[in-house]
Formats: C-alpha cells, sequence, structure tokens
C-alpha cells in the first residue's frame, strides 16, 4: 500500500513540473526571441538565424531556472492532491508526513539527477554554440570560429587567435600580411596581445619578413599593433562562464589565477553549478510546508505566488553575492554555498514545525 501511495504522489509531481517546464519554456521562448529583434538585420543574422539561437540557448537557461521549475512542480503537483482531499485520506490511513516528505524527497532526487546529468554534459556546449553561430553570422565573415581557435580577416590581414582570454587580453596571436595582389609580407607570432595604455602591444614577438629571395626573422620582446580590433569582434571568442562546462570552469579559472588575471566570476560559477542540484533538492523541500503546514487554507493560485517569491528571492541573492565575491573578493565556495544553507536552515525549520502538529 505504502509503495502505491509513493508511486502515486512521485507520477503527481512529475507531471506537474513537466506542465510547468512547458509553460515557463514558453515564455522564456518567447523572451528570448524578443530580446534578438534588435539583433536581427545585423550582418546576416537574420530571423532563422535568430531561431536557431533561441532553440540552442533553451536549454542551458532552463537549467538555471531548474530550482524554480521543482519548486513549483512540487507545489503544483501537492496542491492538487490536498486540493482533492488526496492528502488528508493518505494521513487518516496512517501514511504519516515524514512518509510524504520521503516520497517527495526521493522523487526530487531522482529528477534533479537527470536534469544535472543530462543539463551538464548537452546545455552548455549546446548555449555556446549558439552564441558562436550568432557572432559568426552578425560579423558576416570577419571572424569565424574553428577548432584550433579563432580567424580574423581585417583589410590585408588575416589573424589567427588561439584564445580570447578577455577583451584586453588575447594568447597565441599569429597575423600574416599581404599586399593588394595576395603576396604575403610579414608574418607575426605574439605570446600574448593586450590591451595596455588605450593601445594593443604584442608580447614576445617572432617577426618573419619575406622577400622575395629570403626571409628574415627576428625576435621582439614587445612589438605595437598597428591594426584597429572592432570591439564586438573580439565576442566571438569570449565564453562566457554560462557557457562552459564544470571541468571547462575549472581549468579555465585555473589559469587565470596562474597568469594574474581575475577569476572570481569563473570560481563563482563553478561552485554556483556543482551546488545547483542541492539547491534544487532544498527548493522542493520548501514545497512541503508551504502546502502541508502554514499555508495548507491557502488556494493553489497563492502557493504558487508564494513558491515564485521564494524562487525569486533565491536567484537576486545569488545575484548579488556573486558581484560581491567579484567585487569584495569573497571566498567563491562562502558565495555559492551562503544562499543553500540559508533556504535549507528555513526548510528544516517549517518541516519541524510541521511535524510538531
Amino acid at each position: 500500500m505504502i509503495k502505491i501511495l509513493e508511486r502515486y504522489i512521485a507520477k503527481t509531481i512529475t507531471i506537474a513540473t513537466a506542465l510547468v517546464t512547458l509553460i515557463i519554456t514558453s515564455v522564456l521562448f518567447l523572451m528570448i526571441l524578443l530580446g534578438e529583434v534588435k539583433n536581427m538585420g545585423v550582418g546576416d543574422y537574420g530571423m532563422i538565424q535568430a531561431l536557431f539561437y533561441v532553440f540552442l540557448r533553451l536549454p542551458n537557461e532552463l537549467y538555471h531556472f531548474s530550482p524554480l521549475l521543482l519548486l513549483l512542480g512540487s507545489i503544483v503537483g501537492l496542491s492538487a492532491l490536498s486540493s482533492y482531499r488526496e492528502l488528508a485520506v493518505m494521513r487518516t490511513s496512517g501514511f504519516s508526513i515524514r512518509q510524504i516528505m520521503r516520497s517527495v524527497l526521493t522523487t526530487a532526487f531522482l529528477l534533479v539527477l537527470a536534469i544535472s546529468i543530462t543539463a551538464e554534459w548537452m546545455a552548455p556546449h549546446l548555449s555556446y554554440k549558439a552564441e558562436m553561430q550568432k557572432e559568426n553570422a552578425k560579423n558576416a565573415g570577419e571572424a569565424v570560429v574553428t577548432a584550433s581557435g579563432i580567424w580574423f580577416h581585417i583589410g590585408n590581414n588575416f589573424i589567427h587567435v588561439k584564445q580570447v582570454v578577455d577583451r584586453q587580453l588575447l594568447q597565441s596571436v599569429t597575423r600574416y600580411q599581404f599586399d593588394d595582389k595576395h603576396h604575403l609580407l610579414v608574418a607575426y607570432y605574439a605570446k600574448t596581445l593586450a590591451y595596455q595604455n588605450n593601445k594593443w602591444i604584442m608580447n614576445d614577438v617572432v617577426k618573419t619578413t619575406f622577400y622575395n629571395d629570403r626571409t628574415k626573422s627576428q625576435a621582439l620582446p614587445q612589438a605595437p599593433w598597428d591594426l584597429k580590433f572592432n570591439a564586438n569582434l573580439l565576442n566571438v571568442g569570449l565564453i562566457e562562464p554560462s557557457d562552459m562546462s564544470l571541468p571547462k570552469l575549472a581549468s579555465y579559472a585555473r589559469y587565470l589565477n596562474q597568469n594574474g588575471l581575475q577569476a572570481s566570476e569563473y570560481q563563482y560559477e563553478f561552485w554556483q553549478r556543482v551546488f545547483q542540484p542541492l539547491v534544487s533538492l532544498v527548493m522542493i523541500f520548501l514545497a512541503i510546508p508551504f502546502v502541508l503546514g502554514t499555508m495548507s487554507t491557502s488556494t493553489t493560485g497563492w502557493r504558487l505566488v508564494m513558491g515564485v517569491v521564494v524562487g525569486f528571492i533565491f536567484f537576486i541573492l545569488n545575484a548579488f553575492l556573486g558581484q560581491l565575491c567579484i567585487v569584495y573578493q569573497v571566498p567563491a565556495v562562502v558565495a555559492a554555498s551562503l544562499p543553500l544553507i540559508v533556504f535549507m536552515l528555513f526548510g528544516i525549520f517549517l518541516s519541524k514545525q510541521l511535524i510538531r502538529r
């Protein structure tokens, strides 16, 4: 009998979460598409490219909203059981609050596990692909991303950059300068290209000059960069933290630290993603007192409003602590775990109050 009730609760919550996800997906689709209207017509970026961009971005956006989706899905599922007095019948037949909580959390654990594995494996890659294809289309061939790095075409110059660290630092830069008849004149290789004192400077440079009958190479510690970069072109090589997988986030943050660069944003994103499955479980844990406790006489609509409020408080707290981590150098693991701890303690408090009744 108990197993039947547990499976029934699991089925109800899963269906409710799927319905909430479908609704939120539709809203997000429209919001992202409307946000892309201003970019349509830039370069080769049109309606087809925008739709493709939105479809590729959706999995990553949904993953970031997954704690809220699971919270609302649990509230809707439990509210449906409560509205039809099914929870009351379960409790009358000996199915305790603790057993209801265990059933809900077991279902939540399986949902969170499936979402986390699928999203971490697929969502960042699709999101990065969406951004790259969007930037490639907007730049109309002036910048192209390949497996070995990024190629830029500026005048008679073709430039290869292995990695865009940020908008002021490029790594492993090779420049090929041609004349109007497409003859190669000069090739440069710079270990880094940095924006310093309002100008670009090449560091650890090897310059190779091509003559009709010979070539000449020389090594220089620094050399000026005489080409003007369109700042928007650099966007094509930048990878946002949310578009990176966990292993890539860890290695990139380590690389930035080793080179004395700011890594707080990437460290915070890493720990936030590590804790996200636990955050989702805590959100579902909070849904149980909302339905069975102090809000048991409330309507489903009111419960949903409270669920949305709690979810947005969590996201606002996350955003605030993220900026605090970057500006004031608060340890990333502390900033990322603090909202989780606060909401978990709040959920434990509400659950204890519910069980004592």
